[in-house]
């Protein structure tokens, strides 16, 4: 008994779909590697900043109230309530995003997801 692999994957479409799949995982790599350096540099910056706040109080050259920046900080934490994720940052290229993902079903999404998580965990 021999089966035509050839044939089998012309009828079913498997260069689309794996072509789907590399694409979105290789996009989802890219992402998630990027997210996170910028992640690390952001954190990176915010440390030396507070650093640099607490040593030039220590010093005496800066007074800061501590109990303001906090109450500021928890204000704005708590403005991010009225955040919704149905409205679009980009009107115009979210909705061809979720366009071509709902077109592209889902090799393209999966295979972006696991790109994201590898290039998430590498980065």
């Amino acid at each position: 008994m021999f089966i035509d692999f050839s044939s089998l994957a012309t009828s079913i479409g498997i260069g689309g779909l794996a072509t789907s799949i590399g694409i979105g995982g290789f996009l989802g790599f890219l992402m998630g590697y990027a997210i996170k350096k910028i992640l690390k540099i952001i954190i990176v910056v915010a440390g030396l900043l507070v650093g640099i706040m607490y040593y030039l109080q220590y010093n005496g050259l800066v007074a800061l109230n501590w109990a303001k920046v906090e109450a500021t900080l928890g204000n704005a934490m708590t403005n991010f309530n009225g955040f919704s994720l149905n409205t679009p940052f980009f009107p115009g290229i979210s909705d061809q995003i979720l366009d071509a993902i709902s077109n592209s079903g889902i090799p393209l999404t999966g295979g972006f997801a696991a790109g994201f998580a590898f290039g998430f965990s590498k980065g």
